[in-house]
This record gives structure tokens, sequence and C-alpha cells, in this order.
């Protein structure tokens, strides 16, 4: 195995016998108001699925283009994310790779420039809608944040970056008559992904998981869905009995008093802790805690390794992958010297890798990794502007006082590393 960054890299990626990406034929992503691109991080669109069946969409000016484009082994500006993603981890495209790779070289994946694209992955992000409001998020994203938002818009206009308030989403589920026109494109689909907001507090997401149930489809299909874990009805409960297998990719980004802060103030950790013995129940369950990792919680990652190590390890898996670059003032590059000094050394017992739990259904790729090597690598971070960090360190601290106040909550009293600060 190769690593780059401390990231295994799939050797198929760099052969030139095929395309240099295989989202452009393989994946789908359904977004809100229904445009579809061939991912979530495509800089463009093919086309409306409301407005258009999916032949129309695929056989667009833009999609045959983008596949020409692959095929020939050229990148386009549209994909570009990716290739930025790739300097510091892992991309899409190397996911994509990772997850088709045997389907390529079983020769049972076609993907020369004319070829009919065969969807494998197909990603519902499918509204806004959410029930809590996580400082690390916004209006845009979740419904939750609509209150504290608008006191934001005019409170705080010199440092909070203004989003769009209200709900975002399809609500027409005729979409789907669409979407599955033809239903050749879908006679290998293997992957489906449920993003939000929070997808298991959207009724639309039910409706989609139904259809597939209806169609027979089911069976056949894992889920990958992406969940703050904090809602789980009766509906869902019955709706998962009937899918191959789901990946539970359970945000948490802090333990105890913290991890309330976080979400908003709404929700307590020993609620979210209920809820995960109840998905371990669940045959068909796998669990993945999802790390989102910022200026306010680093501080606290010991902690949610140490829950992890104690109470989960031989039950789930665990990533600290995700870093926050946007918000600024949240991107831990930004934070005092002294601080990062601090942190590098306090998370060195974090491990690179870790063994897949016994049993877990990917227990043949060996290893995962934990993600700690890009929290490391946002640590030492060179060439940060010294005006930047004092600006955006700053901001952090306005905004986290700001939040306390419209919130009720008291961030400092549970980061002992930022008494000085206050």
């Amino acid at each position: 195995m190769e690593y780059a960054n401390n990231m295994y890299v799939n050797p198929m990626l760099k052969d030139t016998r095929f395309p240099t990406c295989l989202a452009p034929w393989n994946a789908l992503t359904i977004k809100w108001g229904g445009n579809v691109l061939p991912d979530i991080i495509y800089q463009g669109k093919f086309g409306n699925i409301t407005k258009q069946t999916l032949p129309e969409i695929l056989n667009s000016k833009e999609a045959v283009e983008l596949r020409k484009a692959h095929a020939d082994r050229n990148i386009p500006p549209a994909c570009i994310a990716c290739q930025k993603k790739e300097q510091s981890g892992k991309s899409r495209r190397m996911y994509f790779w990772d997850k088709l790779d045997e389907d390529v070289k079983r020769g049972s994946i076609k993907n020369n420039a004319t070829s009919k694209p065969d969807i494998r992955y197909l990603d519902f992000t499918i509204s806004n809608k959410c029930n809590l409001a996580c400082l690390h998020c916004n209006p845009f994203v979740s419904t939750g944040w609509t209150k504290d938002g608008k006191k934001l818009n005019k409170e705080a206009p010199d440092y909070w970056e203004q989003a769009k308030i209200g709900y975002h989403g399809v609500t027409d589920m005729q979409f789907l008559d669409n979407l599955f026109a033809d239903p050749d494109y879908f006679r290998n689909l293997q992957w489906v992904a449920l993003r939000g907001g929070e997808p298991l507090y959207d009724e639309s997401c039910k409706a989609i998981l139904q259809w597939f149930i209806d169609q027979g489809l089911a069976k056949n299909i894992m889920l990958d869905i992406s969940t703050n874990a904090t809602v789980f009805d009766k509906d869902f409960q019955e709706i998962f009995k009937h899918f191959k297998h789901i990946e539970l990719l359970i945000s948490i980004e802090a333990v105890d008093e913290l991890y309330s802060i976080i979400r908003g103030g709404k929700y307590t950790f020993k609620e979210l802790e209920n809820n995960i013995e109840k998905f371990y129940t669940y045959d068909n369950i796998e669990v993945v805690f999802a790390v989102t990792v910022m200026s306010t919680n680093i501080f606290g990652l010991d902690k949610v390794w140490k829950w992890f190590k104690e109470k989960h390890e031989h039950r789930a898996s665990i990533s600290m992958s995700n870093v926050v670059v946007n918000p600024s003032y949240l991107n831990i590059a930004y934070l005092p010297e002294e601080l990062k000094y601090i942190m590098y050394d306090k998370l060195l017992q974090i491990p690179d890798r870790s063994i897949w739990p016994k049993g877990s259904y990917h227990a043949q790729e060996i290893h995962y990794q934990t993600g700690i090597h890009a929290i490391r690598d946002g640590l030492q971070l060179e060439g940060v502007d010294e005006k930047d960090q004092e600006k955006y360190w700053q901001w952090f601290m306005r905004y986290t006082k700001d939040l306390d106040r419209l919130r009720g909550t008291d961030t400092f009293k549970f980061i002992k590393e930022l008494k000085y600060y206050e």
C-alpha cells in the first residue's frame, strides 16, 4: 500500500488505461431543488430532475463533455475541488475508486467516452431540514438555525456571513418518476447516500427509502447516512430492516456538557448514547463516529477518543478527517501559536490508523484512517498571515460569546484552555 499524508491511495487512480474519475459514469447526486450532478462537490450541474427525465439529463451537453474529458484523462475546471482536496487528504474521486475498483478489475464497468452511465452510487442531499443548530453550521444548511441566524444577521454583520434563511428542499416526490424513467441506469445500484440537514428528521427521506423497498431494490442496497443520530422514530426503525447494509455516520464533536453546547444546547450527550445503543441492536447497521474538528472542540478530542476506546472500539469506528476550513474563525490553523503547541502534544495519543472492528462489514479493508494526521497538519500549517490569525481568533472569541449569550450556554466553563483568553 502507498500512503500520501498517511492516506492510502488506490493505485488504479493513476492507471492510464482508465479515466481520471469514475463519478461521471457511476455516481449521481440529487441536490436541494432537484439539481443533478455527478458528485456533491462538482461545480456545475447536468440538469434538474424535477423538470427533466434522467435520460435527458445524462445525455445533456455538459454530461457528455464531462465523460469525454475524464475518458481522455483531462480534469475540467468544474472538478477542481477534488484536486485541491488531494493536496492534503482524500478526495471524492479517490473515494469512488476505492468503492468501485473491484468492479473495474472484473470489467463490469465500461467507462469510455460513449459508454452508457451505469449508476452504482446515488446521493440524495434532499433538504436542509434539521432539528439542531450546531455551532459549526448555519441557517442555509439547517432550519434549526433560523432563530439564531436572524439575530446574528442583525447583530454581527461584520464577522457573521449572512446566509439564506428558510427551508430548501424538494417537497414533491413526483421527481422519483423522472429519476427512474429508465430503470436500466440503476440495474447495478449498490449504494444510496442520504444527507441533509438531518435526513432522519425529513419525511422526504422516508418516501425515498420506501420507494426502493416498493421497487424490490432495497435488499441489494447499502445505505450511507450522515446523521446527528438524535432522531430515530418507528418508521425509520421499520424501513431500515429492509436494506442490505446501513452505515450510519454519526456526528459527534464532543462528549458530556460540551457536546450539548456544540449541538445548540438542545440535546444531551446521554440522549445520544441511548440512541446509539438502539442502533447496535440491528444486525445490518454499522456505526461510524464522524468528528468535525474546529477551534471549539479540538480541546476535547482526547476525551472523545477515550470515550470511543472505552465504550465503542469493538462495535464501531471513528473518523476525525473533517477539519473545518470555513468559516475561518473556526479553522484550527488560526488558533494562537501557544494553543497549537499544547494541542499538538495532547493529540499524540491518538493513532493515525486503527483496525476495523472484528466482524465489521468493511473488515476486508483492514485499516481505516482516524484522520488525526489532518488535524496535526492543520496545527502545523505554515504561512498563516499574522494579521489574519489575530483577526480570526478575535472573531472566534466574539462568535463563541455571542452564541453563549443567545443560547444561555457557557462554552468557556468546559474548555479550560480558553479561560486565560476569556
